[in-house]
């Protein structure tokens, strides 16, 4: 049983290329991203797009955020020249580093409008109802799983 359960772990961590010849990924990417977000963040704003029925325009600032998230994973293991693992091991890790920062930040957006509603209406930074919240977070997942399905296909 202990020789099947070892021969599994070894098939899924198959050794592979370390995670920068997987997906090169700069600092400078996350930052133009985020500052991409950030203006249209500011523009959904400033014309009201929150407001009205146009909801889509915070799920694409979600799927970004969840690129975003993803890339930030990419180059902290870039950091970490010894990490060698299968392809679907890096792809499972960008998707779950995006999950938990998805999930800190909607608890991050609920107490801030809990305990400053005036800033996070002002700001939109908050979630109205759960549907709002899981889709938000269902949002980031898919952000992360177009990085991640784009960073292990690469050679």
């Amino acid at each position: 049983m202990l020789g099947a359960i070892a021969q599994n772990f070894q098939n899924f961590y198959i050794k592979q290329p370390p995670i920068q010849t997987i997906m090169k990924t700069q600092i400078k990417h996350i930052v133009l991203l985020l500052a991409a977000m950030a203006g249209l963040h500011v523009f959904a704003n400033v014309t009201g797009m929150y407001e009205t029925r146009i909801i889509w325009i915070d799920k694409v600032l979600h799927i970004m955020a969840g690129i975003a998230i993803g890339m930030v994973w990419l180059v902290i293991l870039q950091k970490r020249d010894e990490i060698q693992a299968a392809k679907l091991a890096h792809f499972m890790a960008i998707i779950g580093f995006v999950l938990l920062v998805a999930v800190a930040w909607e608890i991050t957006e609920a107490l801030f409008w809990k305990y400053l509603p005036f800033y996070a209406e002002k700001w939109n930074l908050y979630s109205p109802d759960i549907k709002d919240l899981l889709g938000d977070i269902v949002a980031n997942l898919a952000g992360g799983i177009l990085l991640g399905w784009v960073a292990v296909r690469k050679k």
